[in-house]
């Protein structure tokens, strides 16, 4: 087997690891998944997963995306058992409707990168609350699985490196994902380390 294909594999395997850290997190009760968050993030995984094969058609480059959509399955189901039940927020309803229009998008022009491309942007914003919820709470989420979503990515841009055939939208995915997911774990360091105010006796 080719160094790129075991890359690969590794790449993947290192992205279900991390969500296995995240799990275990859940489980323990330091985690408390939003269902509505994981419910759009489980589409737009396997929407993801299906379009970047597709665009692509190399199972070593798509290893980290397939790898994703089955853990974002397995959170999902956890959190309807640990998280918290909750409604689609407006904008979560806006990031789904870039979710449904790159199904259209591809359905429509038969074109997989296209609507790859377009899941890109849903991703990044679909990272906001979750940015914006480790500000105001760093306690909220622990860095390590973030860095491991991350890893994976990292892995992932060397494997389309390794498997180059000139399409700079093989790219678009690891690295987005690399910046916004490991982006997650050092706001996270960030906040915790950052001196507190002081407060009066």
């Amino acid at each position: 087997m080719a160094i790129s294909a075991t890359l690969g594999l590794i790449a993947g395997s290192v992205h279900l690891s991390a969500y296995a850290l995240y799990l275990r997190q859940v489980l323990r009760g330091t985690s408390r998944p939003n269902t509505a968050t994981w419910t759009l993030w489980t589409f737009l995984a396997a929407l993801n997963a299906a379009s970047y094969l597709a665009m692509c058609r190399d199972l070593a480059k798509a290893a980290t995306p397939i790898a994703g959509a089955l853990a974002c399955a397995a959170v999902l189901t956890v959190s309807f058992w640990k998280g918290r039940l909750t409604r689609l927020a407006v904008f979560d309803r806006g990031i789904l409707a870039i979710g449904l229009s790159a199904a259209a998008v591809w359905w429509a022009t038969r074109s997989a990168t296209w609507a790859n491309l377009l899941l890109q942007g849903a991703f990044v914003l679909s990272n906001v609350p979750t940015y914006r919820g480790v500000w105001r709470r760093p306690d909220s989420e622990q860095p390590l699985p973030w860095f491991g979503f991350g890893l994976a990515y990292a892995l992932n841009i060397v494997v389309v490196a390794l498997r180059w055939r000139g399409e700079l939208a093989d790219l678009a995915y690891p690295v987005l994902s690399l910046v916004t997911d490991a982006g997650v774990g050092a706001t996270v360091l960030w906040r915790q380390r950052a001196p507190r105010p002081a407060t009066d006796p």
